[in-house]
């Protein structure tokens, strides 16, 4: 299907499941709504139409269709209305923000993630990833679950790289209260006919109390800033400048730093985890890391190095089209449009399914094998644009997204020069669809220590 509109072709006919009534497909897609939307794209192909509840929604599985609602025709597509259940986490921040608000949020940040920038954001992820493998080292048992591992090191690099903060003792806090509160948004995305957010929150405790100790973290990185303010500037500095003297700055800053550590660690970590996770069950693609990382003598990769390390990014980009962390994304139709034939009237909901686009077979042989080969160094001209958008697209692309594939490069090359890791017997590796993609099981490791490199 071509996103380019006809407006002489008449327009097609709607497919897709009928659903229930009041409900639409909301129970079906609950049972298991990775494998219902990749059934969905193969049953029905490049369009789909169904009901959520009250929501018209319309799933479009074509590269271009996509590339349309990200890039070609984006200003006509704002974040849903299952987005809102994010808000009292993410408030007005850049996630959620929309045209002019969405804009100056974006300013602010985007010199926080300039090129300059690179080399000693660089030296702030080794630093968290060598703290990790120090760690790893002194394992009485030698046994870890990578995925809070993964979560761990990934938010201390944010707060290194951008906020020059080492978080101290404040790891699994976050990491629990993470877990509730997006397995709580989860809950809220998908319901039809979700409660009040206020009353739901009253009926969950706990989901109370981890936005608690989120709030709490964050409030006291804030005001650590402001006592001990950096002679240089860093993204901190620059949110914090930006909304000092607004009526609501305390509120919006607030919003604004949970916004880029939800966003700069949860999803980096997911698909770490995952890296490993497949890395343990095809010990051809290991073996290929391992001898990435030791020609590197044993000296710690840099901003410098990247070059030197496209298998790591290989790894990275493969892990991501099977496991994609934002597996779905969604967006509300502002005025009527039309891609191809199908006529999208204002109001709709457009699903856009990474998860389910990385498996159709019509754009990669093999689909549900691990093959990092894909991601080879110059094959980009033969891979269809948009087939792979694991970051989104257009103009809102992921503002950090350099970022995590640097961070990926670092923290994979740094454990292959100093682990190896084995999948411990039983663990399954199931996807858990929450608002990011976890695994729901099965990732406690083995480590198995290298010998040093470089040595003589």
């Amino acid at each position: 299907m071509s996103a380019a509109s006809d407006e002489n072709a008449a327009p097609a006919a709607r497919r897709g499941p009928r659903g229930l009534p009041v409900l639409g497909v909301a129970r079906d897609l609950r049972r298991d709504p990775l494998k219902y939307f990749v059934d969905l794209m193969l049953t029905y192909g490049d369009v789909v139409w169904f009901r959520i509840g009250p929501a018209d929604v319309v799933m479009l599985n074509e590269p271009d269709a996509v590339r349309h609602v990200l890039q070609g025709n984006h200003r006509n597509y704002h974040k849903s209305r299952f987005y809102e259940a994010f808000r009292p986490l993410l408030g007005r921040g850049i996630f959620l923000a929309e045209d002019d608000a969405w804009l100056s949020q974006r300013r602010v940040a985007v010199p926080s993630f300039g090129g300059p920038r690179f080399a000693p954001m660089a030296a702030a992820v080794a630093s968290a990833a060598r703290d990790l493998l120090d760690r790893w080292a002194a394992s009485p048992d030698g046994v870890v679950d990578v995925m809070p591992e993964m979560m761990r090191v990934t938010l201390d690099a944010v707060t290194r790289a951008f906020f020059h903060l080492d978080i101290v003792g404040e790891h699994d806090a976050l990491h629990d209260a993470f877990t509730v509160i997006l397995r709580h948004t989860e809950r809220r995305v998908w319901s039809p006919l979700p409660l009040p957010e206020r009353l739901d929150a009253i009926l969950h405790p706990e989901y109370r109390a981890a936005m608690a100790t989120l709030d709490g973290v964050v409030d006291r990185l804030i005001d650590d800033r402001r006592r001990n303010p950096l002679e240089s500037d860093d993204l901190l500095t620059a949110l914090i400048a930006a909304h000092d003297g607004h009526p609501d700055g305390r509120q919006l800053l607030r919003d604004e730093v949970v916004s880029m550590i939800a966003a700069g660690h949860e999803s980096t970590a997911c698909a770490l985890a995952w890296c490993l996770c497949l890395l343990s069950r095809h010990p051809e693609a290991a073996d290929r890391l391992r001898a990435e990382a030791d020609a590197l003598g044993g000296a710690e990769p840099g901003f410098g190095d990247l070059a030197r390390l496209p298998f790591a990014r290989m790894v990275f980009d493969e892990s991501m089209r099977l496991f994609p962390p934002v597996w779905t994304i969604s967006r509300r139709a502002i005025a009527e449009d039309r891609i191809g034939d199908t006529v999208i009237p204002a109001g709709t909901t457009v699903m856009l399914c990474p998860y389910a686009v990385h498996r159709n077979p019509k754009h990669w042989r093999n689909p549900e094998g691990f093959d990092p080969t894909r991601f080879a160094p110059g094959g980009e001209a033969e891979r269809v644009r948009y087939a792979w958008f694991p970051f989104a697209g257009g103009p809102r692309v992921c503002l950090g997204q350099r970022f995590a594939v640097m961070e990926a490069q670092i923290i994979l090359t740094m454990i292959a020069q100093r682990f190896d890791l084995e999948l411990m017997p039983g663990e399954t590796m199931a996807p858990e669809p929450m608002i990011t993609l976890r695994p729901r099981t099965g990732t406690r490791m083995r480590l198995v220590a290298r010998a040093p490199q470089g040595d003589s």
